[in-house]
């Protein structure tokens, strides 16, 4: 919840507190007198300078500071409303500013930290490969050194990997989420070409599986001929075909 602007019994005692505010801020009486009444828009004003525009805006800022409202700013330094908010978002905007760039130098600071510990922790892994072996003969009591390679220290690895992940932290990675893969209209194609063919195929292999079942439960005579059930049947208009024609030869 917001701090209440602190009230005043009168203009006075609003004018003494706001003074006592801003020469506390560094500020001389001359110098708050010259914004209050020579410097400004208007007749018989001093226009306005980058140094008083500078005093104006941080007597604004000291004055927010003290709890004191956009209106009680505006009568004490003789201001409009407009200028006290413009001052004010100005401000913001400047703090906002400074913020960012302190966040970016920190930010980078860590960047370089990460990436020097994970140069370290590659560099140990490389030196833990080579692995030196001293034996001695029992013997002659002499000693003889050799170096062998090794697959190396897993701990070093992950200590680069967790460089990693803390580098893809501060740049925010992290937080973005992966989008599903839409397929271009070319892929679409293809796996709808893949599908018919494979359809395609499937009905081709029943229809050779069900014609070699049909032949082999065909029965023939020696004439090679289907006999029994395994005879095809005739349509209608054949076989009417056939009885026309043996009537005829009757006759």
């Amino acid at each position: 919840m917001a701090r209440p602007d602190i009230s005043f019994e009168s203009t006075e005692q609003q004018l003494e507190y706001s003074l006592k505010v801003l020469t506390q801020a560094g500020f001389t009486p001359l110098q708050i007198e010259r914004i209050r009444n020579e410097v400004g828009v208007g007749k018989n004003k001093i226009p306005y300078d980058k140094e008083s525009t500078g005093w104006r805006r941080f007597m604004v800022q000291e004055l927010l500071a003290a709890r004191m409202s956009n209106r009680q700013i505006s009568e004490v330094l003789n201001l409009s409303k407009e200028t006290v908010n413009a001052d004010r978002k100005h401000n913001r905007d400047i703090w906002t500013q400074e913020i960012l760039k302190s966040q970016d130098t920190w930010r980078a600071q860590l960047l370089r930290e990460q990436a020097e510990l994970k140069e370290m922790a590659v560099q140990g892994f490389h030196a833990s490969k080579k692995k030196r072996i001293t034996t001695t003969n029992d013997r002659t009591n002499e000693t003889t050194t050799r170096t062998e390679e090794t697959a190396g220290e897993s701990s070093f690895l992950t200590v680069a990997k967790g460089c990693l992940e803390q580098q893809a932290k501060i740049l925010g990675l992290f937080d973005i989420k992966p989008q599903q893969e839409e397929k271009s209209g070319y892929k679409n194609f293809l796996d709808s070409l893949s599908s018919q063919i494979a359809k395609i195929k499937e009905a081709e292999q029943t229809a050779t599986d069900r014609a070699v079942a049909i032949e082999a439960k065909a029965e023939f005579d020696e004439n090679g001929e289907p006999t029994g059930q395994s005879r095809p049947m005739l349509s209608a208009c054949v076989e009417n075909d056939e009885d026309d024609e043996s009537e005829d030869d009757e006759e």
